[in-house]
């Protein structure tokens, strides 16, 4: 779903902006969106390639761990290059999409990617914390003193929340998967981050009307991580996917810590 959401963002960001410049014509709005996409995913594929053939030369965790750095910094570089002119046709790489393209790329070619993958993800929460933080820190809420702001805001909210109940529920029903999945599939979809967020910051380069985006987006990323992941855990323990501690778990649990502590007081 993020693969197809950045697809369609690079095809709507280009038909916005030229838009916005006037300039609208089938280069901007068909041409030059397109090669976006299959460019970015070229991209992504080569560097996947190369990713997958160098980091065999090594052995060591750290240098692996250091090749991988190395070369998702290598990549959203090479994304970042000023636009390319050939003719009336401008060239631009999409940077979320050629490294999930690169990380797709290593893990179906590479035989020890989810071993690589697994210690990467031990490093990974304080750069998203950066990142989330980072990203809330742009939220200027004087925006929504604006009704009419405030109005698209409230209206995208209930939409994609509308959006994921409905669409879950009716797949769900089409596929003729378990009530349970049926009923509460579509709540435990709510939750809202990662490849919005980086959609959101390229928004801004809209001007005003991105800005404005980029606020709506993060103020319903807010209120989706606020009360998403609630409704979540509240969805999955109706469905029976969450179950309670028994009590006897938990006297274990205890006697284990209690016992733990007088060895550690003996030891001492």
């Amino acid at each position: 779903d993020d693969a197809v959401g950045l697809i369609l963002f690079a095809v709507s960001f280009g038909v916005a902006k030229a838009m916005i410049s006037g300039g609208v014509d089938i280069l901007s709005v068909v041409l030059e969106p397109l090669l976006e996409v299959v460019l970015s995913l070229l991209l992504g594929l080569v560097m996947g390639l190369l990713f997958s053939f160098f980091e065999r030369f090594f052995h060591s965790r750290s240098k692996r761990l250091s090749m991988s750095v190395a070369f998702v910094l290598l990549t959203v570089g090479i994304t970042l290059i000023p636009d390319l002119h050939i003719g009336e046709v401008d060239i631009h790489f999409s940077s979320l999409l050629t490294c999930m393209m690169m990380g797709t790329m290593f893990c179906n070619l590479c035989d020890f990617s989810e071993e690589l993958m697994h210690r990467a993800d031990r490093w990974m929460a304080p750069i998203l914390i950066l990142f989330f933080v980072i990203s809330g820190a742009e939220l200027e809420l004087s925006v929504f003193s604006e009704g009419s702001v405030l109005i698209i805001g409230l209206i995208y909210i209930l939409s994609r929340s509308i959006g994921k109940y409905f669409g879950a529920n009716i797949s769900a029903r089409v596929t003729k998967c378990d009530k349970n999945i049926i009923k509460y599939l579509g709540i435990t979809l709510l939750p809202q981050a990662g490849v919005a967020l980086g959609m959101a910051m390229k928004a801004v380069e809209l001007g005003p009307e991105g800005n404005i985006v980029r606020n709506i987006t993060l103020f319903a990323v807010l209120v989706y991580e606020i009360f998403g992941p609630l409704l979540t855990k509240w969805a999955l323990t109706k469905a029976g996917d969450i179950k309670p501690i028994s009590e006897e778990v938990k006297n274990r649990r205890q006697t284990k810590l209690a016992d733990a502590a007088q060895k550690k007081m003996e030891n001492n």
